[in-house]
């Protein structure tokens, strides 16, 4: 999300000057082959009102990041009050980050980072520690990208997917079709099947991996 906002505003710089436009979207697709944002950037710099369609979504950005911190860390709550315990996480995610803060803030169980073969304690949302830890309750994970059938992400997801119920949290900008999500990817990251986790927060809303999915691949056309 930082980086998509970074890249909308300055899209934004250049909106009514559709040569410097088109060459900067032409960067970021090549720049930035596994994020899920850049494509949905790239359509609103080539649709028919360039400056309209980017003003719009970087508003929603902001919205809707707002919108998922706010109710991923409800869910996160209603599943600690039944099983309490660490909050296991992989990787570096803007929203995931945010959800660990607002937890850590309440006093919750401190979030962890996996360290295979075992779980290193984190005293802080973000930190490294290879100390051992209880097992954790649930994990929260972010995603580069959602399509019809997987998410994209972090190379570890999956190993932590299998171990406990994940929550995904995102936000619209994240959905991708079925041709889109084919060609994302990259060094240090991996495809997870969607069925394989919990719930998936879409801006301020909880939806089943099969509805996630649905609403990937009720998107279509290239940028």
């Amino acid at each position: 999300m930082e980086v998509a906002a970074t890249a909308l505003d300055g899209l934004l710089e250049v909106a009514t000057n559709p040569d410097l436009l088109e060459e900067a979207v032409a960067v970021l697709l090549a720049g930035q082959p596994a994020m899920a944002p850049i494509w949905h950037l790239a359509r609103a710099a080539r649709g028919p009102d360039p400056p309209s369609a980017l003003a719009a979504l970087r508003r929603r950005l902001d919205t809707d990041a707002d919108a998922a911190v706010t109710t991923a860390t409800a869910w996160l709550r209603q599943h600690l009050a039944g099983d309490p315990g660490p909050v296991a996480t992989v990787s570096h995610s803007s929203l995931v980050d945010r959800v660990l803060q607002v937890l850590a803030h309440e006093g919750r169980p401190s979030s962890i980072r996996r360290s295979a073969p075992r779980w290193g304690s984190v005293a802080e949302p973000g930190s490294e520690s290879g100390g051992l830890s209880t097992a954790p309750a649930v994990a929260v994970v972010g995603a580069d990208a959602i399509g019809p059938e997987g998410l994209l992400n972090a190379v570890g997801t999956r190993e932590l997917v299998g171990r406990v119920p994940t929550l995904v949290v995102a936000t619209a900008v994240k959905l991708v079709p079925a041709e889109v999500f084919g060609r994302l990817g990259g060094a240090g990251f991996e495809v997870v099947p969607l069925e394989a986790v919990a719930v998936v927060v879409v801006g301020p809303e909880v939806l089943s991996p099969a509805e996630a999915g649905r609403r990937a691949t009720n998107l279509s056309g290239d940028p």
